[in-house]
């Protein structure tokens, strides 16, 4: 990215600095209580597993998703709606113990222990685990050891350093079950990423994890299993394929993003009285990010955090900020998940570069990426669920990752204003795209005289757009504080005529619009915008009164 535009995100970032502040919108941690929105039909159905458990008829369940589509959230507001004393619950993410390796059972046994029995004992023993001294001594001398079964003690004493062999491994696959009988509790107990479990082995010739777990957990009556993950293909392989250990053991519940109705309702429900977003606002929004509640809160925190009105115009900003610079929260995100996808292969970003453009046929996509056929197919393949076929084309999965991927390519300049601009603003955006400029995008200096900013090298121009018929009048009020916001940011001042029937865009720069008294007319438009600006020169250095001058 340009030199120019950096600087130009430096003062954005500062101008943040006193802004408006508030929890409302959290998008860093699961929804809690009036910020949990929608799934009702899916908490329907785990509340009837709950049921089911406490009858003594555990029902598995696997709980798909794409990541941050809240499924921590739902397990999370159904552990808070249930928890109880006869029900206990213990949520695990596999990532939390990366790379996935045996050590995730311990780290499974040691999370529900630190559930059930740290409340009495009044220290974390999951905590405590990382000083297996320690932790024996709390545990030996709590009121809860002498009411356990002699096996059961002996696991919980050794759980921190035992060595994990097959017979310890299943020892602590057993844990919770017998740990809930002990207790006359039950336990909900929900592993995410569980596709990650897949392929580890209990040892040269003793056999996978899996087969393992099916086994025990088949037996158990006081525990009943969630499990969850975003990678949907390998997920639903585990629980549906005939030669899967799980097959008919878990019915599939989908979690998708919200819809239409709930997703306003997150944006208009979220935000304070005194920063209100309107239902017409927020379904501006959904328009762009769709229902997935995570990049929803994401815009929507932008949204009421930063200066300005709660508008249109600070829904521009907002989405620019959050999906459309380098160091916005989304975008960053984005970054990661590209990163997690590609790592370094070119062959997979070719792929996906491509399909941000548009879906794509197999041998369209090959033509496209330069390979044959077969290398296009293995490449659709490793990148798994993120590209999904729709008839006879592929396609990327996510829309707002494909429209952040366009914005990235060469020639993306354009994408932020066809994203959230009104049409004569996109059809601009998309002329000076065409052109080669570096950066399109809503500023919040655009709030004042200008409707779009295009960089191009050193150049910047503060671009004002009318949907006018030719010939048309600028008011002078108008153009006079376009000159002196231009001679204050050091932008070149330009009007874009988006002229119908066609939709035509015609430039004027300063030149042509003083020398009519503001007439702007067919024959007096920039016949080449590129080669105008490098007829001005380089860009003129921003103005500074005499009492910055004089402190300087």
């Amino acid at each position: 990215m340009c030199y120019v535009a950096n600087l130009l995100r430096s003062k954005l970032a500062s101008e943040r600095e006193g802004a408006y502040r508030t929890e409302v919108f959290v998008s860093h941690q699961p929804a809690r209580d009036d910020g949990f929105k929608d799934r009702r039909a899916e908490l329907v159905r785990l509340e009837s597993a709950v049921d089911r458990l406490l009858s003594g008829q555990p029902k598995w369940l696997a709980l798909i998703g794409p990541r941050k589509i809240g499924k921590t959230s739902l397990l999370a507001h159904l552990e808070r709606s249930r928890h109880g004393p006869r029900l206990g619950f213990v949520l695990f993410d596999v990532f939390e113990a990366s790379p996935p390796s045996l050590e995730i059972i311990r780290s499974l046994a040691l999370r529900t222990v630190d559930r059930l029995l740290s409340p009495g004992i009044g220290a974390s023993l999951e905590v405590l685990a990382g000083r297996p001294a320690e932790y024996r001594a709390v545990v030996a001398a709590s009121d809860v050891l002498p009411d356990l079964p002699p096996s059961l003690r002996s696991t919980l004493l050794a759980l921190p350093d035992a060595r994990l062999d097959p017979a310890t491994v299943h020892a602590l696959v057993d844990l919770p079950e017998q740990l809930a009988l002990a207790l006359d509790r039950h336990v909900i107990l929900a592993i995410d990423e569980f596709q990650e479990l897949a392929g580890l082995s209990l040892g040269r010739g003793q056999g996978d994890l899996l087969p393992l777990l099916r086994a025990v957990w088949q037996r158990h009556r006081r525990v009943g299993y969630v499990i969850s993950g975003s990678a949907r293909t390998m997920l639903l392989e585990l629980v549906t394929s005939e030669h899967s250990p799980f097959f008919h053991h878990f019915d599939v519940m989908e979690l998708g993003p919200f819809d239409t109705a709930d997703a306003v309702a997150l944006l208009v429900d979220g935000a304070p009285r005194e920063r209100a977003i309107t239902v017409d606002l927020a379904r501006r929004a959904v328009e762009v990010f769709g229902g997935h509640p995570f990049y929803l809160q994401l815009v929507g925190e932008a949204l009421v955090e930063q200066p300005g009105a709660v508008d249109e115009t600070g829904l521009k900003q907002a989405v620019t900020d959050v999906l459309f610079t380098a160091t916005g929260r989304l975008s960053l995100y984005f970054t990661a998940e590209h990163q997690r996808l590609v790592g370094r292969s070119v062959a997979l970003a070719a792929v996906l570069d491509a399909l941000a453009r548009e879906p794509m046929r197999l041998s369209e996509l090959a033509a496209a990426t330069r390979t044959a056929t077969g290398a296009t197919a293995a490449s659709l393949n490793r990148l798994g669920d993120a590209v999904m076929r729709d008839g006879d084309r592929y396609r990327i999965a996510d829309p707002v990752f494909a429209r952040w991927l366009a914005w990235r390519a060469p020639g993306g300049a354009a994408i932020p204003m066809t994203t959230i601009g009104d049409e004569a603003e996109k059809r601009v955006a998309e002329e000076l795209g065409r052109l080669g400029f570096d950066l399109v995008y809503q500023s919040r200096a655009s709030r004042g005289a200008f409707d779009l900013l295009a960089v191009r090298g050193g150049h910047l121009l503060g671009v004002q757009v009318k949907r006018c018929r030719l010939p048309a009048t600028v008011a002078s009020a108008e153009w006079k504080r376009m000159e002196a916001e231009a001679a204050r940011l050091g932008w070149e001042p330009v009007v874009a005529a988006v002229v119908p029937p066609d939709d035509r865009v015609r430039f004027f720069g300063a030149d042509q619009i003083t020398r009519e008294r503001r007439r702007l007319r067919e024959e007096l438009a920039i016949e080449n915008l590129l080669a105008w600006l490098d007829r001005r020169g380089p860009p003129r250095p921003v103005r500074r009164s005499r009492r910055r001058r004089a402190a300087t």
